[in-house]
């Protein structure tokens, strides 16, 4: 294994839904973390400092869930989003402390339905509406100054084309990755197999891989493709989501095996991290386990 094979990887945060909630934030509402950014700004801030304290190099912005169609959805105004879609980056670079880098978040077209469509796919949502949706919050994201772009958790491949081509478009220079919603079949949530995911990024991507997918699969996914870029990978704690509940069927496990750590970082993985059900235990887990 060489360096040039393998190069040195870099440590992301955690869930922040899971961190949050284990400060005791009720997050059950359509706008899941969003909703502190305006509520509770410094809580948002000391979450991204827990989980730079335990380890990550990069930090995500609480953008996720921060939509326009969203926000209107729970009765809030566009100018509203766009003032939580600055304040996300803002934060992160405060909680950041100058010790990481920080990535704006992009969550997928169906988080705003908050009933767990990202998980499950939206064939029949067409182009021009993945476009509507995503255009002025990338604007506004990418005016705040962030690092890089995460793209997270799409289950669709056509989502992830009009992502990138509008990134493209508003921010040409500007780094990032795509990470995808997939399951045990080598497939994304929505269908699509892995290994045509992979060839939608382009451009300034740094990485194409996965996230809140459950740790079991990760090695069937990366070893079904061939990326051009190095992975990304950020799994939950391996739990089942509830849409009725908002909340994750708790399987017990806090941070994954040491051995699924390095083999990810084996098959090609630079970004590694947690997500849902991995708090900032976890993250000093895969630091551990990377730096050791």
């Amino acid at each position: 294994m060489s360096s040039d094979e393998h190069p040195a990887p870099v440590v992301l945060d955690g869930g922040f839904a899971t961190a949050l909630e284990s400060r005791g934030h009720d997050l059950s509402g359509l706008l899941w973390s969003a909703r502190l950014l305006r509520d509770a700004p410094d809580e948002v801030v000391a979450v991204h400092r827990a989980f730079v304290d335990a380890g990550a190099e990069v930090v995500i912005s609480a953008s996720y869930q921060a939509s326009h169609a969203g926000y209107a959805r729970a009765g809030l105004t566009a100018e509203q989003c766009d003032a939580d879609l600055e304040s996300s980056v803002r934060l992160a670079r405060e909680g950041a402390d100058g010790r990481a880098r920080v990535a704006a978040s992009v969550g997928p077209w169906g988080a705003h339905l908050a009933d767990g469509s990202e998980y499950t796919g939206y064939p029949g949502v067409r182009r021009g509406e993945l476009r509507d949706f995503h255009a002025r919050r990338l604007e506004r994201l990418v005016a705040a100054g962030p690092d890089l772009v995460a793209v997270e958790t799409l289950p669709e491949l056509l989502e992830a084309e009009v992502v990138v081509d509008l990134l493209a478009e508003v921010a040409p220079d500007l780094p990032y990755w795509v990470s995808f919603s997939a399951r045990g079949d080598a497939r994304l949530t929505g269908g699509a197999p892995f290994a045509e995911a992979v060839d939608v990024v382009g451009g300034q991507a740094v990485a194409v891989g996965v996230n809140c997918t459950a740790p079991q699969h990760v090695e069937e996914l990366l070893a079904s493709a061939q990326a051009s870029v190095p992975y990304v990978v950020y799994p939950n704690a391996g739990a089942v989501y509830d849409a009725g509940t908002k909340t994750w069927t708790d399987d017990g496990a806090s941070q994954f095996p040491r051995a699924s750590v390095r083999r990810w970082h084996e098959l090609g993985a630079r970004y590694l991290g947690g997500c849902c059900g991995i708090g900032t235990d976890g993250i000093r887990g895969i630091s551990d386990a990377l730096r050791t």
